[in-house]
């Protein structure tokens, strides 16, 4: 029965339906200004952060008759993905303005992709998954077209779309197999299930791989990367950031709960076990491997990011293993994507502040000599990638450092060591820029950086950040092991 009670634990969402309603209303009243629905959107998501935190120490509940979930997990994302939707809204006042994208829609689909977002996690029912993903999904479409006179942008948007579409088809199409096997779409009723199996094998696990391969798309894992790279440097910095932030921390989390949505201590998915081990092992290598050799190859910012993306996805799929083997390793797979996503914030909002418009300025080249023409760009920016390349006393090394010790307890030592491989090799690429910015004299035509006031604030948080976790890891990696994957 629904009451006061169960409204309050709908706070953060309510919250988010609120803040995408005024920030409707406040783009026509004013539409030649994005201030009003600026200030609402920061104040949505500092409430939605408050909101989230207040239920942390609820434990685990469902409301709305089961399909939504309130547990440390689902809070615990959700106020990190507002965090950083917060950083992009504070942080690219001066990209939006230097692109002439003046009309406040912009963050009224900000918002609703993060509503998305928030209910695609907390989702305990396939069906309520599909609809959160569309939800999350259409928004990041119009985003990423959002410079309608650049060809690239558009293009772009297009391709997103068109796969996006396609993706969705498929994870419908698995959810209805799976539907036809066990009776349920609700993960706890598929859990139960599959402890006592009565139903058409085969069909489950058709069903079950296409959703898998739905959200193996959705976060770019080989070989269903092909669309990232192209996306990536199409998209608008400001979008390309919280695609890679946002919607990957939401779809990976989704991820990890569907390959464990049966019992695998049950005698009959235990072959299956094995199987879908074999399965995140190959997408792993192809991740690890690809993203990283071809990362280094790159000449435009935005793709070796794109490809950096890819390599982080196959370190990820690697802490799915161990939680394969221990549920209980959730925490290194979350660890990892909060510290990927700060760096990759920091990156994306320092690349913002190129002087050129329609992203340019963006190519490995325009970093040639910058640490004499700009220092605190220089230095900034050197933190980051010394972070994605995982150097002691950056956060980038301590979440390598769980999803190995991760895989290492679930007996993946050989794929440890491909990985670690794979770790030096994606090095270069990420050392190759600062090599540039330190060791080469400037170059005149390359482009200029300057940002705004609060774009650099956000920037320096980050960069603290960065090197606050790399030091003393340990806070939040302690908040982290009470995470629980629950069926």
């Amino acid at each position: 029965m629904f009451d006061l009670a169960n409204l309050a634990l709908l706070g953060p969402w309510l919250v988010l339906s609120l803040g995408i309603m005024a920030t409707m209303l406040v783009s026509s009243i004013r539409i030649e200004t994005r201030l009003p629905a600026k200030i609402v959107t920061i104040i949505t998501l500092v409430l939605v952060m408050i909101t989230s935190i207040g239920l942390f120490s609820e434990g685990t509940k469902t409301v709305l008759n089961g399909y939504i979930e309130i547990s440390k997990l689902s809070c615990m994302t959700l106020f990190f993905m507002s965090g950083i939707s917060l950083m992009f809204v504070v942080g690219s006042g001066g990209y939006l303005n230097k692109e002439k994208i003046h009309i406040s829609d912009y963050y009224n689909l900000l918002l609703l992709m993060v509503f998305g977002a928030s209910i695609l996690v907390s989702a305990k029912d396939l069906f309520v998954m599909f609809i959160a993903l569309e939800v999350m999904s259409l928004p990041a479409y119009a985003l990423v077209g959002f410079r309608r006179n650049d060809s690239r942008s558009n293009e772009a948007a297009i391709k997103y779309f068109i796969l996006g579409g396609a993706l969705g088809a498929i994870f419908l199409m698995g959810t209805s197999f799976i539907f036809g096997a066990s009776g349920s779409t609700q993960l706890a009723q598929i859990f139960e299930w599959s402890k006592g199996y009565n139903g058409d094998l085969l069909l489950f696990v058709v069903g079950h791989l296409l959703v898998l391969f739905a959200f193996l798309f959705k976060v770019a894992a080989a070989p269903f990367h092909f669309w990232k790279p192209d996306v990536y440097e199409g998209a608008p910095v400001s979008v390309t950031g919280l695609m890679a932030t946002v919607i990957t921390t939401a779809a990976f989390v989704v991820l990890v709960r569907l390959f464990h949505l049966v019992d695998f201590q049950s005698t009959t998915f235990a072959p299956y076990l094995e199987s879908l081990k074999q399965l995140i092992r190959v997408v792993a290598v192809m991740s690890l491997v690809g993203g990283s050799t071809v990362l280094i190859l790159q000449k435009n910012l935005k793709r070796m990011l794109a490809y950096s993306s890819i390599n982080h996805t196959g370190y990820l799929l690697l802490g799915l293993l161990g939680t394969l083997s221990k549920p209980d390793q959730i925490y290194s797979i979350w660890f990892y994507l909060a510290g990927y996503s700060i760096i990759t914030c920091g990156l994306f909002l320092m690349l913002s502040q190129s002087t050129t418009t329609n992203d340019q300025g963006l190519e490995l080249v325009d970093l040639t000599g910058l640490m004499k023409k700009n220092p605190y760009f220089a230095t900034v920016l050197s933190i980051f990638f010394l972070s994605m390349v995982g150097m002691p006393f950056t956060v980038g090394f301590f979440t390598k450092y769980t999803v190995f010790m991760s895989s290492i307890s679930a007996g993946e030592v050989g794929f440890v060591v491909i990985a670690a491989i794979c770790a030096v090799i994606g090095a270069y690429g990420y050392l190759r820029p600062i090599a540039l910015m330190v060791m080469r004299d400037p170059d005149p035509s390359s482009a200029s950086f300057v940002g705004t006031k609060f774009n650099q604030a956000m920037i320096i948080i980050l960069a603290a950040l960065c090197i606050i976790l790399g030091i003393f890891p340990q806070a939040l990696i302690q908040l982290t092991k009470g995470l629980e994957l629950i069926p």
